[in-house]
């Protein structure tokens, strides 16, 4: 149904072939995959973008916010392809595979042109017959100048095998990240669809291993239920670039790259092919060709078979054919096999993993306690057993600067309360902060205790949790906080992961600082203090109330001589990225004795008006002295 589709996770992974990528098609890419996170990336998509070579870094993880995915866009650089080669005459990679493979065309011409530099031209001496013999002498006495031609041959064809040497190396490291990628998606739910963007390569299994590494990555899409469709970056191409060929006065190399944009792209349609994707070759439109594969994609079947015959579980790779009875007709795309010989090993794995993740029983010792929360907080995927809710959030503060606050909200109905459910809990919390490089800015460690709740306590907003706040100064920067808890007494963990961009203020441009949500007063504020305002965490709200919030304006332009700002702000609720609510766009007036350094901005939206499911709120500003604008968006779920 319509509501199921919204609430399932999309995983899409943009793997890029950086290795093979050319400077122009990089560009392309990075375009077309910045508008699909833009313009057609969901409030439930989690998406990755990786590299061949990993340039990437801490950045290559699925994540479902768009800052974290422009930043490494940004990023991407161009990695030439080098092969280290002291010929003169270009050798391509094909031709080095022709040459390798024994084509006579190839080998000839490259000999040829071996020979013309190596050994000098014949002189000249006599008038020929009847003098007698040529007219060219040999200088030495009859003795051979320079190489012969079987030497040449030899030579050519070391050449060759230096540079597939090379060259294979750069592919099989590019095959070998792309499979490590695949395993290591199996731990998200779902099906993952890896877009595989290249200019292409080639498969040359002489001694190369290419063929049991594509079995191996087929094996991996089978079971981490991963399909991949791959995107010749290229675009429109014909033939490839024959400006190699310019000492090919009779045409042989012309015949040898016969074939060349096709053996390209073979990878490409493996790749493909055997796990159950498409290959979408020699189209312009790169924007239609992710549309028409995430439309694909987003409907599939899973069918579980286990191996039965003694034929079927042992030996090495099993090929898997699937179809449809009666319609014959009808093609099913999936997998083309598995490795059989990985299939225990994989299972004892399993089983580890079980054993491991059994509940840990009352009374375990420390060391069992910091190894569940160290490996909570590592994991890729967050631990459940445990319900843990994140938030972060930035505001600015007068004589600190960028203040990072960690919300933890932590379920408290599933806690150990003893064997008459009436003894108080604990729940261990550990968190860390660390920069867009991976490396710890900040960390937090503390234990809460929970005192049972009445029995008569039975509404959701009676049991909202605990809420554990930890507060940072931090530079301006991307940061990701992870965080997990653990019931003290009955061992369950949960974790959670969130990103937040910290933006340099110091460079004068407006700025807003985090969207803040269903702000309430907590606690028994001492006279004279401040009182203390606790924001939503989960931000899930019931349709009977109102949706509070806040924002404060960074860096508004004032008139010339320190005069009044001139802000106008705009708030619209989304869902599925289209506005179901649009406020009108009103003026911002300040109060006299607010701090213009810092503009606060409220705001209510009636839930009632709105169906149950998730939503965003977008806040939108403009400066129109300075005529720039900002914007901050939060998402939010009616109960």
């Amino acid at each position: 149904d319509a509501g199921g589709a919204r609430a399932r996770v999309r995983h899409v992974a943009f793997f890029l072939d950086d290795v093979h990528l050319s400077a122009d098609s990089l560009q392309r890419v990075r375009k077309s995959v910045g508008q699909f996170v833009e313009n057609d990336m969901g409030p439930n998509d989690s998406v990755l973008i990786a590299t061949a070579t990993g340039q990437l870094g801490f950045l290559q993880q699925f994540t479902d916010d768009k800052g974290v995915l422009r930043v490494a866009l940004a990023r991407l650089a161009y990695k030439p392809f080098i092969v280290r080669d002291s010929e003169q005459v270009p050798m391509t990679e094909y031709q080095a595979i022709k040459v390798d493979a024994g084509d006579r065309d190839a080998i000839s011409q490259f000999a040829a042109l071996l020979l013309a530099q190596t050994n000098p031209p014949a002189t000249p001496v006599g008038v020929g017959p009847p003098a007698g013999g040529s007219i060219y002498s040999k200088p030495t006495g009859g003795q051979q100048i320079g190489m012969t031609r079987e030497q040449a041959e030899h030579m050519v064809r070391e050449r060759a095998q230096w540079i597939i040497k090379q060259t294979s190396d750069y592919s099989l490291g590019t095959l070998t990240a792309l499979e490590s990628l695949m395993r290591g998606s199996a731990e998200f739910p779902g099906r993952k669809l890896i877009f595989f963007i290249s200019d292409g390569f080639y498969l040359n299994d002489r001694n190369t291993g290419f063929g049991d590494k594509l079995k191996q990555i087929t094996d991996a899409a089978l079971r981490a239920g991963v399909v991949i469709y791959s995107i010749d970056a290229r675009g429109l191409v014909g033939d490839t670039d024959a400006g190699s060929n310019r000492s090919d006065s009779v045409g042989k190399l012309s015949r040898v790259n016969v074939g060349e944009l096709s053996a390209s792209q073979d990878p490409l349609n493996a790749l493909a092919g055997d796990t159950g994707g498409r290959a979408l070759l020699n189209s312009g439109q790169f924007d239609a060709a992710l549309h028409s594969a995430l439309e694909e994609t987003s409907n599939y079947y899973r069918v579980a078979w286990k191996p039965e015959a003694e034929e079927q579980k042992g030996g090495a790779f099993k090929r898997v054919e699937v179809s449809v009875v009666g319609r014959p007709e009808l093609t099913v795309r999936l997998p083309r096999g598995y490795m059989a010989s990985l299939a225990a090993g994989l299972s004892d794995k399993a089983k580890s993993r079980t054993t491991a993740a059994a509940p840990v029983e009352k009374g375990s010792g420390a060391k069992d306690a910091v190894a569940d929360l160290r490996g909570a907080i590592t994991s890729a995927v967050p631990k459940r057993a445990l319900p843990v809710t994140l938030s972060a959030s930035f505001v600015d503060v007068p004589g600190s600067g960028p203040v990072l606050t960690s919300s933890v909200q932590v379920g408290t109905d599933s806690l150990d309360y003893g064997a008459d459910g009436h003894q108080p809990a604990g729940i261990d919390i550990i968190g860390v902060v660390l920069n867009d490089q991976g490396k710890p800015a900040a960390n937090f460690k503390t234990r809460l205790g929970v005192t049972p709740l009445p029995a008569d306590a039975t509404s959701a907003a009676e049991r909202p949790g605990v809420i554990y706040n930890y507060r940072a100064p931090l530079a301006p920067g991307l940061y990701q906080i992870r965080a997990a808890a653990r019931d003290a007494g009955g061992g369950q963990v949960g974790s959670a992961t969130r990103w937040i961009e910290i933006p340099n203020l110091s460079k004068r441009q407006l700025s807003l600082s985090s969207l803040l949500l269903g702000g309430h007063q907590v606690g028994g504020a001492k006279a004279g203090d401040a009182p203390q305002v606790q924001f939503s965490v989960d931000r899930r709200f019931p349709r009977s109330t109102r949706l509070d919030f806040i924002a404060f304006i960074y860096n508004a332009a004032r008139a010339s001589g320190g005069g009044p700002v001139d802000l106008s702000v705009q708030v619209r609720v989304l869902r599925d990225g289209k506005p179901v609510v649009t406020a009108p766009a009103r003026k911002l007036t300040p109060d006299a004795t607010a701090d213009l350094a810092r503009i606060p901005f409220t705001g209510a939206v009636t839930l009632g008006q709105l169906p149950a499911g998730q939503y965003e709120i977008e806040i939108g500003v403009t400066d129109n002295l300075s005529k720039t604008s900002a914007t901050q968006r939060v998402g939010f779920e009616i109960l």
